[in-house]
């Protein structure tokens, strides 16, 4: 016999996935513009690795307020 989960439950498991797709999307958004800043600063043959810092220190702010806009519609 299946047990029938409650539906308590299944806010929570709708949460969780919701949370866990968000991080998931900033994680990737962050690791996708960081490699692309570290491949432009090796074609370009940079010293300082401007282009990594730079897009990835967008990638962080663009992650960040995508996700407050995410909290502040609910």
């Amino acid at each position: 016999m299946a047990e029938q989960k409650k539906p308590a439950d299944r806010g929570q498991s709708s949460r969780f996935l919701k949370y866990s797709g968000m991080a998931t999307q900033m994680l990737g958004t962050i690791l996708a513009f960081t490699y692309g800043g570290y491949k432009l600063d090796e074609w370009q043959q940079n010293k300082v690795p401007v282009w990594t810092l730079v897009l990835s220190l967008v990638s962080i702010g663009a992650s960040l307020y995508l996700l407050i806009r995410s909290f502040t519609k609910q």
